[in-house]
């Protein structure tokens, strides 16, 4: 076999991989993490100062995760009230949950209906008449 025939052979193989890749770049599901990332994007400066508010506190939210729960310590300056728990999938929005609870001692949430992954949980509420916001990172088993 020539040279020429080399190259030629070589680069049909290289375009058709390069068309293999397209194609199954093309059939992947991108979506964003959420819809409306834009806006949180400009409310940016809301939710830093938010959690700034929450780490200047003296004491912390606690997060306890097993197999059956998940258990939210609040201290008793975080008791003041409606607090918000979301349990976002990254990959998923459809596993998404939202709670509105109320912030005591103690909040208990079955994860059974949870999928196994990574979860980012946030839990805001306010705190001395300033909003607040913990961010953290779950991984259910």
């Amino acid at each position: 076999m020539s040279w020429g025939k080399g190259i030629i052979i070589g680069m049909g193989l290289f375009m058709g991989f390069i068309i293999t890749l397209v194609v199954i770049m093309m059939r992947q599901n991108i979506d964003l993490v959420q819809e409306d990332y834009y806006q949180k994007e400009l409310d940016y400066d809301k939710q830093y100062n938010a959690e700034t508010n929450y780490l200047s506190a003296k004491d912390s939210i606690r997060v306890a995760l097993s197999s059956e729960e998940l258990s939210l310590y609040f201290p008793e300056e975080f008791q003041t009230g409606k607090a918000s728990v979301q349990l976002i999938r990254p990959n998923d929005k459809k596993m998404d949950l939202i709670l509105s609870l109320e912030a005591k001692e103690n909040v208990r949430i079955p994860v059974k209906q949870l999928a196994k992954g990574r979860f980012n949980c946030t839990v805001s509420g306010f705190h001395n008449g300033k909003p607040y916001e913990m961010n953290q990172i779950l991984i259910v088993k």
